[in-house]
């Protein structure tokens, strides 16, 4: 299946990819903007890092660009129904301001309010189906005891197949051993 994505956009992130001094600073960072209606309605400024090589896989980068961004409220809802378990019943977040998280509208509520999801990684090596694999770094606030620097959840399309601790990137790096060594969360092993 083929996953629309706007050409002039996606020129503009080939063209940064191949700069000298892409993620070198700031300045030099390829962004999405994502934004998406429904329940949980919400807007974020993404940088986007692919974490194997790219070239010659354009067609299949375009492709996974465009599954993310066409389907940004659905992966958005599914990480907030993945932490939801460890959320509620583990007693992480109880003690909040707002009250105890409950539901998944409770999580939404905890987000970051600048941009909840700060990162998008995309394993151009790992292909699943017509996109590559891919994972989302969230941020919720502080309070609600959610880990310092965020939650990474790898997505085989609509699917979160492994989350945990915000560690850059290495979840996808090592999505397969960590889920099949156990459940598809760190905080629910063992």
């Amino acid at each position: 299946m083929t996953y629309p994505y706007d050409e002039a956009k996606f020129q503009e992130h080939l063209a940064m990819l191949r700069h000298p001094k892409y993620k070198r600073d700031d300045a030099h960072q390829l962004r999405l903007d994502l934004r998406w209606e429904g329940a949980f309605p919400e807007r974020s400024t993404a940088i986007l890092q692919l974490l194997s090589p790219w070239e010659g896989k354009e067609e299949l980068l375009r492709n996974t660009l465009g599954f993310i961004t066409g389907n940004i409220g659905a992966l958005y809802e599914a990480t907030l129904a993945a932490m939801l378990p460890v959320f509620g019943p583990a007693g992480v977040g109880s003690n909040t301001e707002q009250g105890p998280v409950k539901t998944k509208a409770d999580l939404h509520k905890a987000r970051d309010p600048q941009d909840v999801i700060r990162m998008v990684f995309i394993k151009p090596d790992d292909v699943k189906g017509d996109i590559a694999v891919f994972s989302l770094l969230t941020q919720l606030r502080y309070e609600y005891e959610a880990p310092e620097d965020g939650c990474e959840f790898v997505f085989d399309h609509n699917k979160v197949i492994f989350w945990g601790d915000g560690n850059m990137g290495q979840h996808l790096y090592d999505y397969a051993d960590d889920f099949w060594g156990g459940t598809g969360c760190e905080f629910l092993q063992g």
